[in-house]
C-alpha cells in the first residue's frame, strides 16, 4: 500500500508539472519524488504552472464550452455528442459531462496541493503569498463551474495522496459559495496588479471580476429559487466590478473583432484568459476547428483551404438579437461567410441559404495564412473567461437590480454600444495581411438616455441586459449560466421555434452594406425564409427536437455514473435523472 500511495502522489504532482511555460526550465524527473518537491521557489512556481494548465483539459476550456445548445448556437446535428445538442443527454454521457466533472477535480487537486505544499516552501513571503493566491483563484474558479453544472458537489480543499477516504458527500452549494469568496478575498489582498508580464495570470482585479460575478450569480438564483432578493450579493457585485471600472487598467478595443483575434492577443481589454499555444506543444485547443468558417470544399480539403468545420452553429434567429445598425458585432459573431477555397477569399451567403450560419467569433484571422499547418486540435486562440466588456455588463445589471436604471448603469451600456458603432471602413469582413485599419462611426445606434424605452424602468432594462450579455458575449460559453441563473432555460428555447416559425413568414433582414473584395450574395428583398428553415439543413426540424426536449430539470446536469459508482457517498442523482 505504500507504494501506491507514492505512486499516486507522484502522479498528482506530476501532472501539475505536465505544462509547457516559457519561463520555467525543465524540472528533472529525479525531482518530483514527493521529498523532493516542494523545496525550493522554483517547486513552487512549478506547481503552479501545473494548476494553470488544468485549464487547458478537454473538460475545463480545451473544448467543452459552448456546446450546450441555447438561443445563440447549438452543436450540429454532426456532433450529437451523446444528445448534448439535443437535450437528450443522461448520466451515462461520456463525451462532455464526465470529462467536465473528471477534469475539474483534476484542476482542483493540482490547486489544492500547491495550496497545502507552497506555504512550507523558503521564499520571500509575497511571491509565496501571491502563488498560493493564484491557486486559490483557480480553484475558486473552478468549483463555481461545477456548482453551476451540477449543484451540490463534493468539496475538498485538500490534495488526493492515497486510496483512502475518496468517499466523499456532496456540499451544498451554499457553504461552497463561502468557499468560493473566501479564496477570491484571499486573492483579492494577495494577488498582483495587472501588468503586461502577467498575462494568463490570475490578478487582483481577476478575482474582483470572479467575485462579482459570482455575487450576480448568487443573486439571481436566490431570486429565481425565491430564497431571497438577492439585493446584497447584487450590491457587493455592483462594488466589486465598479473596482475593476475604476481602477483604469482596462478599456475596450477600439473594434470588436480585435478583442478575439490571434494578433491582438492580451489585449487591454482580457482581464483573465487561458492561454493556449501551437503548433505542436500540447497546449492547443479545438476552438479554431469547431467555431469558425468553413470553405466551399469538403473533408480535408476544407481544413487545407484554411475553412472550419463548423461544429458550433449560430442560431439562425440569433441575428434579430441585434438592432439594424449592430451590424460589426453582429456579422463577426453569427458569420454569413465561407470561404471559396479556390482563392481563400469570403464570399457572403443569402439570408435564405440552406447552409447553417457559423458561431464563427474565435475564427483564425486571417482564415488563410501564409504559415496555416492543418490541425484538428492545435489551435493558439486564447479563451476568454473574463472581458471588460463583461465587467461592465456585470455592473449595470448589478446596480438595475438594486437601484432601477442609473446613468452610471446606463453610462457602462453606452461604452459598448459606442464600440459597436465602429465600423472598419475597409470592411468588417475584409480580413486580409496586414489589415490597415480606419475606423469610421456608422449611423444609428445611439446612446442610451433615462427616457429610451429600452430602459426607462427596471423590467425593461432586464430585458435589454437579456439581449445584450448575448449580443456582447455570444458563443463565449456564457449563454447557458445565464439562462438557468435567470430561470429562462426552458421558456426561452421553447420560444424560439415560434419566433422561427412566424419568421419564415417575412422577408429576412440584410444587414450587410457592399463591401469591396467580398462577393455579394443575391438580392433577398423579395425571398421568404421558408427555404431557410426548412432547407437540407433541416433548422426547423433539429429546433423542433430541442424545444420539445429541454425541460426545468435541465438547469442542472447529471452527477456522470461513472463518479457515482466510484464514490456511493455522493447518493441519489440530480432529479430528472436516473
Amino acid at each position: 500500500m505504500k507504494n501506491k500511495i507514492k505512486y499516486l502522489y507522484l502522479i498528482v504532482l506530476a501532472s501539475g508539472f505536465v505544462a509547457c511555460s516559457d519561463l520555467l526550465e525543465e524540472v528533472p524527473a529525479s525531482q518530483l519524488l514527493a521529498e523532493n518537491s516542494f523545496k525550493t521557489e522554483a517547486n513552487a512556481i512549478a506547481a503552479i504552472v501545473g494548476v494553470y494548465s488544468s485549464l487547458h483539459l478537454e473538460g475545463v476550456y480545451g473544448k467543452s464550452q459552448s456546446l450546450f445548445s441555447t438561443d445563440e448556437n447549438n452543436a450540429g446535428s454532426k456532433v450529437p455528442l451523446s444528445g448534448l445538442n439535443l437535450y437528450t443527454f443522461t448520466a451515462d454521457n461520456i463525451e462532455v459531462i464526465l470529462p467536465i466533472w473528471r477534469d475539474h477535480y483534476n484542476g482542483i487537486n493540482r490547486a489544492n496541493l500547491a495550496i497545502t505544499r507552497i506555504p512550507s516552501v523558503d521564499m520571500d513571503v509575497n511571491k509565496r503569498n501571491n502563488l498560493v493566491a493564484e491557486a486559490k483563484f483557480i480553484r475558486a474558479l473552478l468549483y463555481f463551474n461545477l456548482i453551476r453544472y451540477f449543484g451540490d458537489v463534493p468539496y475538498k480543499d485538500s490534495e488526493t495522496t492515497s486510496f483512502n477516504n475518496l468517499n466523499i458527500s456532496r456540499t451544498p452549494v451554499a457553504t461552497i459559495y463561502q468557499n468560493i469568496i473566501e479564496d477570491l478575498e484571499y486573492g483579492v489582498d494577495s494577488l498582483k496588479v495587472k501588468t503586461a508580464f502577467l498575462a494568463g495570470h490570475a490578478t487582483q482585479d481577476a478575482a474582483k471580476t470572479l467575485l462579482a460575478s459570482v455575487y450576480l450569480t448568487r443573486g439571481s438564483m436566490a431570486k429565481r429559487d425565491n430564497t431571497g432578493d438577492g439585493l446584497a450579493d447584487f450590491a457587493l457585485a455592483a462594488s466589486y466590478s465598479n473596482e475593476v471600472i475604476n481602477s483604469n487598467r482596462y478599456e475596450l478595443c477600439p473594434y470588436f473583432p480585435d478583442a478575439f483575434i490571434v494578433e491582438n492577443k492580451n489585449n487591454d481589454e482580457i482581464i483573465f484568459d487561458v492561454q493556449f499555444k501551437s503548433p505542436g506543444l500540447g497546449v492547443g485547443n479545438t476552438i479554431g476547428i469547431n467555431m469558425g468558417i468553413p470553405s466551399d470544399a469538403s473533408g480535408v480539403d476544407n481544413l487545407i483551404s484554411g475553412g472550419s468545420q463548423g461544429a458550433i452553429r449560430a442560431n439562425p434567429y440569433h441575428q434579430y438579437y441585434y438592432e439594424q445598425a449592430d451590424s460589426v458585432r453582429l456579422q463577426w459573431t453569427d458569420a454569413r461567410i465561407k470561404i471559396v477555397s479556390a482563392t481563400g477569399k469570403f464570399t457572403r451567403l443569402s439570408a435564405v441559404d440552406n447552409e447553417p450560419v457559423s458561431a464563427a467569433k474565435f475564427r483564425r484571422y486571417p482564415v488563410r495564412s501564409p504559415n496555416f499547418v492543418l490541425q484538428t486540435s492545435d489551435y493558439d486562440v486564447n479563451w476568454p473567461i473574463f472581458r471588460y466588456a463583461e465587467v461592465l455588463l456585470i455592473y449595470a445589471e448589478a446596480l438595475n437590480e438594486t437601484s432601477g436604471p442609473t446613468q452610471p448603469a446606463i453610462d457602462a451600456l453606452n461604452q459598448l454600444r459606442s464600440r459597436a458603432r465602429n465600423v472598419n471602413r475597409g470592411g468588417v469582413h475584409a480580413d486580409v495581411l496586414k489589415r490597415s485599419l480606419t475606423l469610421q462611426k456608422s449611423t444609428g445606434l445611439a446612446d442610451l438616455t433615462l427616457s429610451n424605452p429600452l430602459v426607462s424602468s427596471q423590467a425593461a432594462f432586464r430585458d435589454y441586459i437579456f439581449y445584450e450579455r448575448s449580443r456582447e458575449l455570444s458563443a463565449e460559453g456564457k449563454r447557458w449560466f445565464d439562462l438557468v441563473r435567470w430561470g429562462s432555460l426552458k421558456t426561452t428555447l421553447r420560444n424560439m421555434i415560434n419566433k422561427m416559425s412566424a419568421k419564415a413568414l417575412e422577408a429576412p433582414v440584410v444587414q450587410w452594406p457592399p463591401l469591396p473584395g467580398i462577393t455579394q450574395p443575391p438580392s433577398t428583398t423579395t425571398n421568404k425564409w421558408t427555404k431557410y428553415w426548412t432547407g437540407n439543413n433541416g433548422q426547423t426540424v433539429e429546433w423542433n427536437k430541442i424545444t420539445s426536449n429541454v425541460q426545468d430539470f435541465h438547469m442542472l446536469l447529471p452527477i456522470p455514473n461513472n463518479e457515482r459508482l466510484a464514490n456511493p457517498s455522493i447518493g441519489p442523482n440530480n432529479p430528472g435523472y436516473n
